[in-house]
């Protein structure tokens, strides 16, 4: 026996979350197929020992454009961190932070020996750049890499190689900053206007809350999509048949259903610490010289509810995937030097090792015209860009194409 709906979405990460959510407001019947137990797809928490640990390093930026027009984060705990970076260079470190939100933090860095006034300047003149201009006159400019963008602004190779590449790399999970500078710009903006932060329930919090959004979609969980077939889809536990399918999966895990092409992926390890005690410090620290981990965060400086009582979660990702317990030892090594403690005072939680934490940004940067290939409707942050805001654009997009090719 089938199902019939207007919609078939397959897969309940952000892209087919948010699609659902466009179509079921102009009327049409939807149905959600998911193969995992949660919604959310790569968005994903769980309880270890009391502590909330997210399946890789991830954070959420309220300026984000299609986040805030989803209206999910008016009812939304988000605990925001402070937006400064304590940079540690052996003996020396610098705290570069927002004028706007830490003024005397701003000013201090004025003086400091490894960032030259001229470099302060730029970074201003830069962000306000990004993040006063709009986005589309970010995409007008032509692309070049990263490192290139930089050096066209006249920023020294320290202040490159001692800021901004440490920064950068682990913000884009690249180390080489070879990709779209045109990306780098509109991350930048992003940063300019919103503070990333955290939710007491970790990651998988934001998913869950845009599924509750949903008055009138179907969501079918530890449900397997086995095959495709035009508007028809068959399941472990039935057939549907609508007048549109979107597939909102990973490129990866849809090779076995439809005929298409891979993306490469970018890796991320993840180790999360237990220290013993609170810092209080909700800023991003980095240790210039320690590769390959990328920054420590005191993730409870935050939100205390993601450990148990008097415990102190820090979260240490690195980019790429360390399988090999010989990282795990230089990871507590790398939070004990940051945090200023001994390493026999840290606990290892649990390593979260993810192959496929982001899709490879595309370079130059550039995004379809149109998201299908015949019957099927694509969505996914691989078509946009590999972010909260690409992934919620992407199923926009989606259903606006399902709603031309319906007509409605």
């Amino acid at each position: 026996m089938s199902s019939k709906y207007d919609v078939i979405v397959v897969g309940a990460g952000l892209a087919g979350l948010r699609a659902a959510g466009v179509l079921e407001a102009r009327g049409l019947s939807v149905v959600i197929l998911e193969k995992r137990a949660t919604v959310g797809g790569r968005m994903a928490s769980h309880r270890v020992d009391g502590f909330v640990l997210d399946e890789g390093f991830q954070l959420i930026n309220p300026a984000y454009p299609e986040l805030i027009a989803t209206g999910v984060l008016d009812d939304f705990d988000l605990r925001s961190f402070e937006p400064s970076v304590r940079f540690v260079r052996g003996d020396s470190s610098i705290t570069l932070a927002d004028p706007r939100h830490s003024p005397t933090a701003a000013l201090a860095s004025l003086w400091s020996r490894d960032v030259s006034l001229a470099d302060e300047m730029r970074a201003v003149r830069l962000f306000a750049h990004c993040g006063l201009g709009s986005a589309q006159n970010i995409l007008a400019q032509r692309d070049t890499t990263i490192i290139a963008g930089l050096q066209r602004y006249g920023f020294s190779s320290a202040m490159i190689e001692g800021v901004w590449r440490p920064f950068l790399r682990g913000t884009l999970l690249e180390d080489d900053l070879n990709s779209s500078w045109l990306y780098a710009q509109l991350l930048l903006r992003s940063f300019f206007k919103g503070r990333p932060g955290t939710h007491p329930e970790g990651i998988a919090a934001l998913p869950r809350a845009l599924a509750a959004q949903l008055r009138t979609t179907s969501v079918h969980l530890d449900e397997e999509v086995i095959s495709i077939a035009g508007t028809t889809v068959q399941t472990t536990e039935g057939e549907y048949r609508g007048r549109a399918v979107i597939l909102a999966t990973d490129p990866t895990d849809a090779i076995c259903l439809i005929k298409g092409d891979d993306v490469p992926w970018l890796g991320q390890t993840t180790w999360w610490l237990s220290l013993p005690k609170d810092y209080g410090l909700s800023s991003l620290q980095i240790d210039v010289l320690a590769q390959p981990f990328t920054s420590a965060l005191e993730i409870t400086a935050v939100a205390p509810e993601r450990a148990p009582a008097n415990s102190v979660l820090v979260a240490v990702p690195a980019n790429g995937v360390f399988e090999s317990s010989e990282f795990d030892r230089l990871a507590v090594g790398y939070a004990a030097r940051l945090y200023g403690t001994r390493v026999a005072d840290i606990s290892l939680i649990e390593k979260s090792v993810v192959s496929r934490a982001l899709p490879k940004l595309r370079f130059p940067l550039t995004f379809p015209n149109v998201q299908r290939r015949g019957d099927l409707v694509y969505g996914g942050d691989y078509l946009q860009t590999p972010s909260i805001q690409g992934a919620l654009v992407s199923g926009r997009r989606a259903a606006f194409e399902v709603l031309t090719m319906l007509g409605s």
